[in-house]
């Protein structure tokens, strides 16, 4: 089992943030962790003065979420609950610095899923604090018509060979032991094709030659931290988020769980991050995990 004893859930009070709560109460009930509830409101936003009058949260209104998503196998009573309001224009700063300040070991937070211009102007709070949380991050996404209460049966868990995806593979078989659940290992070949510019003639990845040598290395990697009992190995061959979302849909995956690298800048702006394209458009949460981040394997 993780080991969980804080738990950061960060709300606005808004529809896609309550999708959020039964997971953040569930994984406390189940780790018998502290759920630490924060708000941040700023003078800026036209509730403002009804965040200040709604919050704390009222046990009744919690207890409402836990209803709605089905959940009857604890209350809100049998929670250690701590709500806190912040007062600011940035919220993802005030989260990040909670989660630090408070040695927090995993964020559950729900994520409105822009798209398009929006989210290049507004950005995107959750993804701000999968990139940077010193801990692990566990997002639900607003439009998301699962619950906590269903039982976790299958678990995927892309694979780039990076320390970042075999640590997120440790954290998937303890999650898997605890839920019994089986662990689905994925690995996209992408086909890339080298261009001019580069200096070097066009030249594309053969995926059939390489499948073989990627087949061995993820059996490799499943036997180390898993064992072949409790998992599956599949490769594919395409564009890696894509890939992982059509194997979230086709293998009706419970949970995602992935290492993200972090990227900043401009680095992220052209390239992009696979683990923050999931976030926003998978089928079922996702729980990051960064390379340097707080680490919930048992000791």
């Amino acid at each position: 089992m993780l080991a969980i004893d804080r738990i950061l859930y960060p709300t606005d009070l808004s529809e896609g943030a309550k999708r959020a709560f039964p997971y953040a109460a569930s994984m406390a009930y189940l780790h018998g962790a502290d759920l630490h509830i924060l708000n941040v409101a700023g003078r800026h936003l036209y509730n403002f003065e009804d965040l200040r009058k709604e919050f704390p949260v009222e046990p009744d209104a919690l207890g409402q979420w836990l209803r709605e998503a089905g959940i009857d196998q604890f209350s809100v009573e049998d929670l250690t609950l701590v709500q806190t309001q912040k007062e600011g224009a940035v919220p993802g700063k005030y989260i990040l610095s909670y989660a630090e300040e408070h040695d927090t070991d995993l964020v559950v937070m729900g994520t409105h899923g822009r798209r398009g211009v929006d989210r290049m102007l507004l950005g995107s709070v959750a993804e701000e604090v999968v990139r940077q949380a010193p801990c692990p991050v566990l997002t639900v996404r607003k439009a998301l018509t699962t619950s906590p209460s269903k039982t976790l049966r299958r678990v995927l868990v892309p694979i780039d060979f990076s320390e970042a995806s075999e640590r997120a593979l440790q954290h998937a078989y303890e999650l898997a032991m605890t839920y019994g659940a089986e662990i689905v290992a994925l690995h996209a070949i992408e086909e890339v094709v080298l261009p001019m510019a580069y200096g070097v003639a066009p030249k594309q990845v053969d995926a059939k030659a390489v499948q073989p040598d990627v087949e061995s290395a993820l059996a490799e990697l499943l036997k180390k931290h898993v064992g072949i009992e409790h998992a599956r190995a599949e490769v594919r061959v395409g564009y890696p988020p894509q890939q992982i979302l059509e194997a979230i849909e086709e293998e009706s995956a419970d949970l995602v769980v992935m290492g993200t690298h972090g990227r900043e800048g401009l680095n992220r702006l052209l390239m992009g991050s696979v683990a923050e394209r999931i976030v926003r458009h998978a089928a079922c949460p996702v729980l990051t995990l960064q390379q340097e981040s707080r680490s919930l394997l048992p000791t």
